[in-house]
C-alpha cells in the first residue's frame, strides 16, 4: 500500500493535522503536503472529499478559511504566529 492510500486510510477514521501526518509516517511536512494535494485531486472521482477543519488563532480566536490544502503560520488578522495547525479529515460528498 502507498503512503497516500495510507494517508486516505488514516484520515477516513480521523482528523490529522499535517504535523501529525509527518510522525506517523515519518517524512516532512512538504511530503505531506503534496500528498494530500494529490489525495484531494484523487477522491473526486471516488465521490469522496478532503476537508479542512480551519486552524484557529489562539491570539485573537478568529478562524483562518482555506480552501486549499495548504499550511497556515500567520494569522492574517493578527500577525501572531500563535495558530492551531488545521485538521484534515474525509468524508462523503
Amino acid at each position: 500500500m502507498t503512503r497516500r492510500e495510507e494517508i486516505i486510510r488514516e484520515l477516513a477514521r480521523e482528523s490529522r493535522s499535517i504535523d501529525e501526518l509527518a510522525r506517523l509516517f515519518q517524512c516532512s511536512r512538504r511530503e505531506i503536503l503534496e500528498d494530500l494535494k494529490h489525495v484531494q485531486r484523487s477522491l473526486r472521482a471516488r465521490g469522496k472529499r478532503l476537508f479542512a477543519l480551519p486552524p484557529v488563532c489562539k491570539s485573537c480566536g478568529e478562524a483562518i478559511n482555506i480552501k486549499r490544502v495548504k499550511n497556515i503560520k500567520r494569522c492574517p488578522k493578527c500577525r501572531s504566529s500563535n495558530v492551531a495547525p488545521a485538521r484534515f479529515i474525509i468524508k462523503r460528498g
